[in-house]
């Protein structure tokens, strides 16, 4: 279930550690990090921020699953280039809009989109990940090691 996020508005939940809107490397904060949590859900991200010259596709930020996409000078906000997104979706029960703003949750609702507060999904971004058990040192018998050495001669004899 592919995501598309309102940026700046994730930003500005105060919720990100070392990301702030007075930031001027935000969105660069942002994709790192957003980067770091594909590749543990393995679905595509798409974030989409204000202000971007020219505007448009990032490419020199977009990669590892996450297209950046900036509204143009033009006086497009991030919020019309979304709500446009969702309202040009094939799919749009498949897609999950993170956003606080009311506007883009009503658009998103009206098609069928999974809505997800801002605060929600920053919880959820940066939450630790799971540790792996540890996996338990096997100790061999000088027999058990004897009987394993014995076994792999015979396979690489051909012997099996």
């Amino acid at each position: 279930m592919p995501y598309l996020i309102d940026g700046h508005n994730l930003i500005g939940t105060g919720m990100l550690p070392g990301i702030s809107l007075a930031d001027e490397d935000d969105e660069v904060k942002l994709v790192r990090l957003l980067r770091r949590f594909q590749a543990r859900v393995r679905t595509p991200i798409t974030v989409v921020f204000d202000r971007g010259i020219p505007g448009g596709f990032a490419a020199h930020l977009s990669g590892g699953g996450v297209t950046v996409i900036f509204a143009g000078m033009t006086g497009q906000s991030a919020d019309e280039v979304i709500r446009a997104r969702i309202r040009k979706a094939r799919h749009p029960n498949a897609l999950r809009v993170v956003t606080d703003d009311m506007a883009i949750q009503r658009v998103a609702r009206e098609r069928g989109c999974r809505v997800v507060p801002a605060r929600t999904f920053a919880r959820e971004l940066v939450r630790p990940l799971p540790r792996r058990p540890e996996r338990e040192d096997v100790h061999l018998s000088p027999e058990e090691v004897e009987e394993w050495l014995e076994l792999f001669r015979r396979r690489k004899k051909g012997d099996s």
